[in-house]
């Protein structure tokens, strides 16, 4: 049993400190990953914080029940909580809102926690100063840092977002939510109506909310708590492509969001700033090369009809359309190479101070852009349905390691990567090659070298998880299917931004679950399947 030791009584705040509520939101999520979590959480901590759990979406008694006998094993002064609810509509949104209306009255900010996200010792001290720096602001948000051994390039493009996109002064004042460790007002998110489902991102559609309602956010350039990485090439790519999808549904839904605010406030305000640092942010993992691949692949169909029946054409206009088409390339590759070479990685890592931090090597960071190419489809294509009003459910990110043979992990990974640009360009090459009627030595060119820097980029991620994947070992690893991980239902656009908090409504989400605490008694017993509370 944890017990509250001196250094949690140390913790203890004063009357005019913040007392914060850390919420875990998990999902059929490994219980001693989670329970890692929590003793992390305990270790920051003060005496008056609590820890709220809520395991949703997930009838598997086999990943809840081991997390509340551990959290009902611990001293009630430790303030840990744990509840399970079969089913709860509107995503991850619907179970923070749960939190919210479950969460201590007595504490005035959240602090939302990923499962995965280990708090370091000093996180709750760090919390603590920037509430008391910007007292006034509705969301503070830390960065997301990974403690994963090796894989340099797949650290580097995903920090790259904080440390060189996020970190821009524009950016750092107007910061939307990326999720864990931001730390929340309680008034203001009830003031906006709680968190809402209509997105799969719900945290960026929140900050996008808060700044339209006149509050404020900013972002904490510290390092307080590390993650884990995705565990395959595949869930990372999904991982991508659930980013990538969500917050174009919040960019496209963006006005729409302004006009059904003023439920929850007397005024809603469009600033130019605020619609610059959004734009910045949403589209920060989305490229608009797009248009120019599906006109590449209309331009090789024709190519190839025009070769197969020997039609007369003038090749000079017939190859016009593929000189914009690789221009346009070329722009969006040099913008990206010039983002990934200005990034001095200013954030330091939590096992170096400012002076031990070094700047990475043009090398590194060379590898860095080229693994980002991996995703060029991804960020070009996958966002695309969102223009006709398409819905994709919420999956989360499975934690279980799963052992594969070298083989297998290759062969795996292979599969996952994206292939469409690589093969594309195969297929231009060989159309405008030397050997070909419609032969141009500027676009064969041009068609090899993107298929070199493609394989580059494939070599660099392979590189990273390969590795990491065959040395990945559990003794309990199990396959996991992808259905397991999904809120499985339509999402439907609720009548105002905010999903609402009440008791009634908590009620009617968790007919059919259950709570386990650490106490004797248990003051939401409506969570329990009989209206009592359930305590192992």
């Amino acid at each position: 049993m944890i017990t509250v030791t001196s250094e949690t009584q140390r913790n203890s705040v004063s009357e005019n400190s913040p007392r914060l509520s850390f919420q875990l939101m998990i999902c059929a999520e490994p219980p001693e990953l989670v329970i890692a979590t929590i003793e992390s959480l305990i270790r920051t901590k003060s005496a008056d914080d609590e820890i709220l759990i809520i395991d949703n979406n997930n009838t598997k008694k086999e990943c809840y029940e081991p997390l509340a006998k551990f959290c009902q094993s611990l001293e009630p002064a430790l303030k840990v909580r744990f509840y399970h609810v079969d089913f709860i509509k509107g995503y991850k949104a619907g179970a923070l809102n749960l939190a919210l209306d479950l969460m201590d009255a007595s504490c005035s900010h959240i602090v939302v926690v990923d499962s995965d996200y280990q708090a370091l010792p000093q996180a709750r001290a760090k919390i603590a100063k920037a509430i008391e720096q910007y007292p006034k602001h509705a969301l503070l948000q830390f960065p997301q840092f990974y403690r994963d051994e090796g894989m340099i390039e797949v650290h580097g493009e995903l920090n790259h977002y904080f440390n060189h996109h996020i970190f821009r002064r524009f950016n750092q004042e107007r910061v939307l939510s990326t999720g864990t460790f931001a730390v929340l007002r309680r008034d203001a998110l009830e003031r906006l109506g709680g968190w809402s489902g209509a997105s799969i991102t719900e945290d960026a559609q929140l900050g996008v909310l808060m700044h339209k309602q006149g509050l404020q956010s900013r972002f904490i350039p510290e390092v307080i708590a590390t993650g884990l990485l995705p565990l395959t090439l595949s869930d990372l790519i999904k991982q991508r492509q659930r980013w990538i999808y969500g917050n174009m549904q919040v960019l496209g839904r963006y006005f729409s969001i302004q006009s059904a605010s003023h439920v929850v406030a007397q005024k809603s305000r469009l600033n130019w700033k605020d619609l610059r640092a959004h734009s910045s942010q949403l589209s920060a993992w989305v490229n608009f090369t797009g248009i120019f691949i599906i006109f590449q692949l209309m331009m090789v169909a024709v190519m190839a009809v025009v070769l197969a029946s020997n039609m007369t054409v003038n090749v000079e206009r017939l190859l016009l359309p593929l000189f914009v088409i690789y221009g346009a390339y070329g722009i969006f590759l040099a913008r990206r190479l010039f983002a990934y070479l200005s990034d001095k990685s200013p954030l330091a890592k939590p096992s170096q101070s400012s002076q031990e931090r070094s700047v990475p090597s043009t090398v590194q960071r060379l590898k860095v852009w080229a693994l980002h190419l991996s995703f060029w489809e991804l960020g070009a294509l996958s966002w695309l349905p969102v223009l006709w009003g398409r819905d994709k459910p919420f999956i989360c990110t499975p934690k279980q390691v799963v052992k594969h043979s070298k083989l297998a992990v290759v062969m795996n990974n292979i599969k996952a990567l994206p292939k469409l640009i690589l093969g594309l360009n195969l297929v231009t090459a060989a159309l405008v090659s030397p050997i070909s009627p419609l032969y141009s030595p500027v676009l064969f060119v041009a068609a090899l070298s993107i298929c070199a820097l493609k394989l580059w980029s494939a070599q660099v991620v392979l590189s990273n998880y390969s590795k990491a994947q065959s040395e990945a070992t559990s003794s309990q690893a199990a396959e996991i299917n992808n259905s397991d991980y999904q809120y499985h239902e339509t999402s439907a656009h609720p009548v105002r931004f905010g999903y609402g908090y009440s008791r009634a409504h908590a009620q009617t989400m968790a007919a059919n679950s259950e709570v386990f605490g650490n106490s004797e008694t248990v003051d939401n017993p409506v969570m329990s399947k009989n209206g009592k509370a359930a305590n192992f």
